[in-house]
């Protein structure tokens, strides 16, 4: 798309857009236990998704909120989540260790698994790459999270190989 925008695209050109037809929006949230999972700029949709979680009435609100943020070091991490809604647990998570970070480290589905007692009540939504959405399914699954309880955005590189 960017070789025609950039390239090929004139004025009065026709274009036809359509809206985005994904599936990766927030459900009913009524007292469950939501955890994101996000790497990378997957951040996004959850940021969203947060803030929308603010604007709920309190009988529509879930019982809690944790964000898992994954990013390589910590420059990854440019947007202050901790700030975006307050009374949710927001935990970053580097998976190359460096010499001053003291937080979580490792890849945010493996942070998750020693986070939750009862997979009955957790919902799951995850966005960023692939391998984080294949793993995190997988291992989730593995460890009791219902298969419907887990809602995903991949990003994948469209670009040829």
């Amino acid at each position: 798309m960017s070789e025609y925008w950039f390239n090929k695209a004139k004025v009065d050109d026709l274009l036809r857009i359509n809206g985005p037809l994904g599936t990766f929006w927030l459900r009913d949230t009524a007292n469950i236990d939501l955890f994101f999972l996000a790497t990378g700029t997957g951040i996004a949709p959850v940021k969203s998704m947060l803030e929308s979680i603010a604007h709920l009435p309190v009988e529509k609100k879930p019982s809690s909120v944790t964000v898992l943020w994954g990013g390589r070091q910590p420059g990854d991490f440019y947007l202050d989540v901790s700030n975006i809604v307050p009374g949710y647990n927001y935990i970053p998570v580097q998976s190359r260790a460096h010499k001053n970070w003291a937080g979580e480290t490792g890849y945010v589905q493996h942070v998750m698994l020693n986070l939750v007692s009862d997979w009955k009540n957790a919902f799951v939504y995850a966005c960023g790459s692939d391998a984080m959405i294949h793993s995190a399914r997988k291992i989730l699954t593995e460890a009791g999270l219902p298969a419907k309880q887990f809602y995903s955005d991949a990003f994948v590189c469209s670009a040829s190989n």
